[in-house]
């Protein structure tokens, strides 16, 4: 997956920041959405962000499958990453 390169993003103390300068939008993602961001930004695959986050979190990857993918849809529908 590769960013935009009119995306930055930092971590505050409230959050993960994601702002499009072009755009000029702003979101804001919780802790879970800063592992998928960091994880995708290393290159990950979508099925190695759902075992480590599975295992990271101590739960079974079928739980949270649909929301890893579902976070990732919505970053391509905003522009802000695509495969």
């Amino acid at each position: 997956m590769h960013f935009s390169e009119h995306i930055k993003i930092r971590e505050e103390k409230f959050g993960t920041v994601v702002f499009d300068t072009l755009r000029e939008k702003v979101f804001v993602v919780n802790e879970t959405g800063k592992d998928i961001l960091n994880l995708l930004r290393e290159g990950k695959l979508i099925e190695d962000i759902i075992g480590l986050l599975a295992s990271a979190y101590n739960v079974q990857p079928e739980a949270i499958k649909e929301d890893v993918a579902g976070f990732i849809k919505q970053l391509e529908k905003d522009k802000i990453a695509s495969l």
